[in-house]
């Protein structure tokens, strides 16, 4: 079960315009605290509505029964660790129940499916990716800008109002290599239902209460701030977050056939919620009969407990179920007082997403009756799901998958086997010991067997006896015999060809004699799989970080993102989700790998091949382009700004382009003659008198003013070349 989080993407107060059409009241309306939902803004639905989705949760559940059998062997083979068979004695340590005796115990373990995983993990996601977000309308591009700088702020910023998104991905890609399926939430939160808002309203109330004179209003803002501070803290910062999702609490439409939801009709989320914050915010208190009525359905009581109806297999071993009875009391559970008893429910309950009505709904686990409450596409996301799924390989049967380390628990199992074997042979060695009665007595072989004590021994031998054979020896275990049998290899690479997580990944050397093309082709092989594998991350933060774009976009105020962003957030607008998804955009994720790893350096050395070709063309920005690349590269070059002027200047000497007078004016002979009469005149009038005088007197006599200039400035050149050839006297 994923730890208890407030559902913040559909906890807010129902979208601004739902009561907006309700009929006013002339007198003054209550206002409603930030943890409790407005009671006169639900959706109305059925009654049926909750039989049909409890029956839909109970289809989805039978549709992937196995699969999340497969899911949580694989999951628990990656936890698999030894401290199951290793017992402390006496206060030291060690694997003390070794097998002496044939049985099917396993007391020496290699976790190959940890390995693997761990190995990949780093290759595959080393640092979170820069989105890049293009627009083909020119006059989106500014936009399109604004909102890169912001996602690529936001989603490596770790506190409010960024994501973190970098740990996040990271447990999504384990989950991934074990059950080829995992997948990430996003949503936000408003302000008014925040914790910042929270706090604002419990400063409100302080200040209400100092100044109230009424024993009645006394003790009415004294149960407003003690339901407050019992809420406030399970509520979370104002703005976009992204929380990782298992793959056993978001069932699908069992019609759907597509992982990215794009034909599905429904999806359906499993969460623990606080019970007393479920209470505090959907339900009112009835004192006389001592039961919470909900505010969606009046008269409807609503359970404070949390059960199963059978169907939910993967209740976490966290929680405790509890069934409100008399012998469930605070002691029984371990609580000293009914305060924290009550701080420990917890409820189970169901979000669904339904894209046909574009409607959100809560329902209790243990409660189908009603609904706890409805929203109305609260997100506006234009896949209308928050949800974004990560998969690396595909079924030709649709979405419903098996992890890779499904397919090599065999091996792992025979790795094992092979394993613990040689261990029961190490202690069958080290315990069957034998001596020979007709050269030493058990004396002296235990003596021998026992170690030195600092003494010699004398021993009555046959003349002729080979001490070194005869008087000690041990009995070989049976299968000891069979050692190409426990030969590892053909396992290994059974894995390796599933997994693609090769010998050489894991820190393993190639052969002496192994020739440069095949190892090219080993690691190009392996490189292949990798390649592919972080493609799918790519693509899937892409399509993450263009959701967190949409509620930036739709719901972010332009000071926060002037904040992020520095002045080029000044021009900020929020547009409407219609002008969202009338947008043309292309999102793309960005790389994954470490800037300084080999392959990045590869690349930023072909990438400087490449840019060389320009450098005689535009050597200044050729040359601070291919060193920027470099510099981030490696980890040892550091450019400071006057590194870059002087570096600057010698490429502009070195092609030819040093500053003359009138820098920045034509100065070569195909730039003169090109040059307009006004750029002409502005380089004419920087030259020398003599030179000035030159150049009119070449244009009286007939020549062009261009050819008459460029004459004077090769003069100019050539005496300047003569004076600085001249030898120091």
């Amino acid at each position: 079960m994923a730890e208890s989080q407030i559902p913040s993407d559909v906890d807010a107060t129902i979208d601004e315009g739902l009561g907006a059409d309700a009929p006013r009241k002339r007198s003054r309306k209550k206002k409603t605290a930030a943890y409790q939902v407005v009671g006169d803004s639900k959706i109305h639905v059925t009654k049926a509505t909750g039989k049909v989705w409890k029956s839909r949760k109970s289809q989805a559940l039978q549709h992937t029964k196995n699969v999340r059998e497969a899911w949580k062997e694989a999951i628990d083979y990656y936890n698999n660790d030894q401290s199951g068979h290793r017992i402390s004695k006496d206060n030291q340590s060690g694997n003390n129940l070794g097998n002496q005796r044939l049985n099917n115990n396993i007391t020496e373990t290699e976790n190959v499916v940890f390995s693997n995983v761990t190995t990949m993990v780093p290759a595959l996601y080393a640092r979170n990716p820069e989105a890049e977000i293009t627009s083909n309308a020119e006059e989106r591009k500014e936009l399109a800008t604004m909102v890169e700088r912001l996602v690529n702020v936001i989603g490596n910023k770790k506190v409010s109002p960024g994501i973190n998104l970098k740990p996040k991905a990271k447990r999504c890609v384990v989950t991934t290599l074990l059950t080829n399926r995992s997948w990430m939430k996003i949503g936000w939160t408003h302000r008014d239902e925040s914790s910042e808002g929270a706090l604002e309203e419990l400063t409100n109330l302080s200040k209400q209460l100092d100044k109230a004179k009424d024993t009645k209003d006394i003790i009415e803002i004294e149960g407003k701030l003690q339901a407050l501070e019992e809420t406030i803290d399970i509520l979370q910062p104002s703005g976009a977050w992204c929380k990782v999702k298992s793959p056993f609490h978001i069932l699908i439409d069992p019609m759907a056939k597509e992982l990215d939801l794009s034909d599905a009709r429904w999806v359906m989320e499993e969460d623990m919620l606080p019970t007393e914050f479920i209470l505090a915010r959907y339900a009112t208190k009835d004192e006389k009969k001592n039961e919470h009525m909900s505010i969606y359905k009046p008269n409807h009581v609503m359970k404070a407990s949390i059960s199963t109806d059978g169907n939910d297999a993967n209740d976490n071993e966290n929680f405790s179920i509890f069934e409100e009875s008399e012998s469930d009391t605070a002691k029984s559970f371990g609580f000293d007082d009914e305060e924290s008893f009550n701080k420990a429910k917890m409820t189970k309950v169901y979000f669904v997403w339904d894209k046909t009505t574009r409607r959100v709904l809560l329902f209790n686990a243990s409660d189908w009756s009603w609904p706890i409450w409805v929203w109305d596409d609260p997100l506006q996301l234009d896949q209308f799901f928050p949800y974004y799924p990560l998969t690396f390989f595909e079924s030709p049967d649709g979405p419903l998958t098996k992890g890779e380390v499904t397919y090599y628990l065999d091996q792992q199992d025979a790795i094992n086997e092979m394993t613990d074997e040689m261990r029961r042979a190490r202690k069958w060695a080290r315990r069957n010991i034998f001596f020979n009665e007709t050269l030493i007595d058990k004396e002296q072989a235990t003596a021998i067997l026992n170690g030195d004590d600092g003494t010699v021994r004398g021993l009555s031998l046959p003349e002729g006896t080979d001490m070194s054979k005869g008087l000690i020896g041990s009995i070989p275990p049976p299968s000891i015999q069979f050692e190409k049998l426990f030969n590892k290899d053909s396992a290994y690479q059974a894995i390796e060809r599933i997994s693609s997580v090769s010998a050489v990944m894991q820190g393993a050397q190639f052969k002496t004699n192994t020739n440069k093309d095949a190892v090219n082709a080993n690691v190009g092989a392996s490189n292949m799989r990798v390649d592919e594998k972080s493609d799918q991350i790519e693509d899937w933060i892409g399509q993450i970080y263009w959701g967190i774009a949409q509620l930036c976009l739709m719901n972010m105020p332009k000071e926060t993102v002037t904040d992020l962003i520095g002045e080029a957030g000044e021009s900020w607008q929020n547009i409407s989700p219609d002008e969202i998804r009338r947008m043309s955009q292309r999102v793309v994720g960005g790389s994954t790998k470490k800037p300084t790893s080999q392959a990045k350096k590869e690349e930023a050395l072909e990438f400087g091949q490449v840019l060389g070709q320009f450098v005689q063309a535009a050597p200044g920005p050729a040359m601070k382009i291919m060193l920027q690349v470099m510099e981030k590269a490696f980890d040892e070059v550091t450019m400071r700004e006057e590194d870059w002027q002087e570096l600057s200047e010698a490429i502009q000497q070195q092609a030819g382009t040093a500053p003359t007078p009138g820098q920045g004016q034509p100065g070569g002979q195909g730039d003169i003659e090109s040059a307009s009469p006004d750029q002409l005149k502005q380089l004419l009038e920087q030259l020398p008198p003599e030179a000035k005088q030159q150049v009119k007197a070449a244009i009286d006599s007939g020549v062009s003013p261009a050819k008459a200039l460029q004459a004077a400035l090769g003069e100019m050149q050539s005496q300047q070349g003569a004076e600085g050839a001249q030898p120091v006297q």
